[in-house]
This record gives C-alpha cells, structure tokens and sequence, in this order.
C-alpha cells in the first residue's frame, strides 16, 4: 500500500494513475482531498482501501448508524469506454451492486457492500462457471432506446485491430493461424450483429467481480464493474470461457472445449457457435495483452491453448 496521506491506495492502483502522465499524477496528490470531500457531503466515514482494484480507491464506508458500504473513486483513465454507473443505475439491485450514491464529476460510487468474491472460495473452476451463469442470467437487461454503449460489432472491431497491433508489439508469439482465425471471428461476430440480438452486458465478468450476497440461502452473487456493453449474450459467456484452460492440451483439447460450450448452452440456451468464437478472440485477446503488461507466464499459457483449440486437421 502506498501510504503518502490518510487514504492508503494500493500499489498497482498507484501505478496505473502514474501511468496517465500528469492527470494521473494531479489526481493522486487530489485524492485525500477528494475523498474527505465525500465523507462529509455522503455523510459517510471511508475506512480501510480493500485489495484488489487496480483502477480506483476501494474501501468501505460506514455512516453515521453504523450502516456498511463500499466507495469507490476511479482514476482519470478509468473512465475510458465504460458505463459503469449506468449499467448499475438500471440494473438496480438485479445481478449487480445496488448503486446508493453516484458524483461524476469526482468519479465516485457508492455501492452496496457485498461479501467475498468468487475467487477467493477455492471452487473449482467448472463451479465457478455455473455461478457466473446464474449470475449472468440475472444481470442481462434490455438495451436501453438510444442508447450510446458499445455496440458488438464496435467490440468486435476493436478487439481485431488490438489483436493484431499487440501481435506484432509482442514479437509474434503465437502462431499466425491464431491470429488468423481470431481475425476471421472478428469479421464474423461484426457482420453478425443485429441490435435485435443485444443484451446490456457486464463485459468483463471473472471471479475477481463477482461478489458473494450475504445472508442469502442459497447463496447468491452479484457481479462489480460493469464495463457495459450492447452486445450478443454471447460475448459475456465466451469471457467465462477463456479462463477455463484446465485440461485443454493435447489431442484431445478442441473436443472437451466444444464440449464445455455445449453445457453452456444447455444451461443458458444461448447459441453454442457464437460463444465459441468469442472465446478464441478473448483467449488470443487477453493472451497478448497479458504479455505486454509482463506476465509472460500466463499470457503464453492462453496462447498456447488458443492454438490447441485450432480446427483439427
């Protein structure tokens, strides 16, 4: 933790604001100011940072009967491409956060407290799965009327354009019938879009967002951190997907990952090619990026999945 004034901020948080130059930096040497300006027009006491966030100051809240919440105030870059307070706004309480107080001018939330994450519970990663399906089911809403979220194919788009410039940052570290296919998903999921065919989407939804209702029997959860997008349902199932790489080596990987979409669709009746797709590109996606910000070890590993899942021969 970096402990320069009354607010301790975690370490990568620190770094990540340095690393927006001087809106960055002018934000940290601001952030005791601003979060003492929270507390007295939320009538609330900021506590401890809690671990984990990378982009924002994190920690619980209480006021003044004693009522648990959790702050968060995001760094200047940590605006970029995202709709978080929307999406919590009209989800309400349904498959997210409650949302209790917003300032966008400051860039704060104040967000229902939850318990733990999902991984922190040591589940396997099959019945991590199932949650987040659940959870998923539950936090997929309408797209709004006019609404100015991240369209899929928009997504799609972007997402082939990083693969490639990444590809070549990173030395060409994976086979280019990886990134071939990759692209040709890519095309297919943004020649595919149809407005129609959208739910408003978390985005990014892992174990790490997904939080622990307390008291509930049986237990539920709810997700954080909502990038949102007007996407297929798809693309969110197919981000679950790319962290499952348990097993998928050998000759026998491309079945027992088809395998595993088959029961994804069973369980959400979404259709099975398109999470399929979705997957790959996140895999490959996720893989080169994971190299760039240095962790070789676990980026290599998505790669070297991705290419295993490649149409057998």
């Amino acid at each position: 933790m970096n402990s320069g004034g009354r607010f301790a901020l975690s370490e990568p948080a620190r770094r990540r604001a340095l690393s927006g130059g001087p809106e960055g930096a002018a934000w940290l040497a601001d952030l005791d100011a601003i979060l003492a300006s929270l507390e007295h027009d939320w009538a609330i006491r900021i506590g401890t940072s809690l671990e984990g966030g990378s982009a924002a100051f994190v920690a619980e809240a209480r006021d003044g009967a004693g009522n648990k919440s959790v702050i968060k105030v995001g760094s200047p870059g940590s605006r970029l491409g995202r709709h978080e307070a929307e999406v919590l706004r009209r989800a309400d309480g349904k498959g997210y956060a409650r949302l209790l107080r917003v300032d966008g001018e400051r860039n704060a939330l104040l967000l229902e407290k939850l318990g733990p994450s999902l991984a922190t519970l040591g589940l396997p990663y099959s019945q991590q799965v199932d949650i987040m399906c659940a959870t998923l089911l539950e936090a997929w809403h309408p797209v709004p009327l006019n609404a100015t979220f991240m369209t899929g194919a928009e997504k799609a788009n972007l997402l082939g354009a990083d693969i490639v410039a990444m590809w070549h940052r990173t030395g060409q570290p994976c086979p280019s019938a990886a990134i071939d296919t990759a692209l040709l998903y890519c095309q297919e999921r943004a020649r595919l879009y149809r407005p129609e065919g959208t739910v408003l989407a978390h985005g990014d939804p892992h174990p790490a967002n997904t939080l622990m209702v307390p008291g509930t029997d049986p237990v539920r959860f709810k997700f954080v951190d909502p990038d949102g997008l007007a996407i297929e349902p798809a693309y969110d199932l197919g981000v679950l997907l790319r962290a499952w790489n348990e097993g998928l080596d050998g000759r026998n990987a491309y079945n027992l990952a088809r395998s595993r979409v088959r029961l994804m669709t069973q369980y959400t009746q979404v259709p099975a090619e398109p999470i399929w797709q979705w997957a790959f590109i996140e895999r490959v996606s996720t893989g080169l990026l994971l190299l760039e910000i240095g962790d070789a070890a676990l980026g290599r590993q998505y790669l070297r999945v991705a290419e295993a899942l490649l149409l057998p021969s």
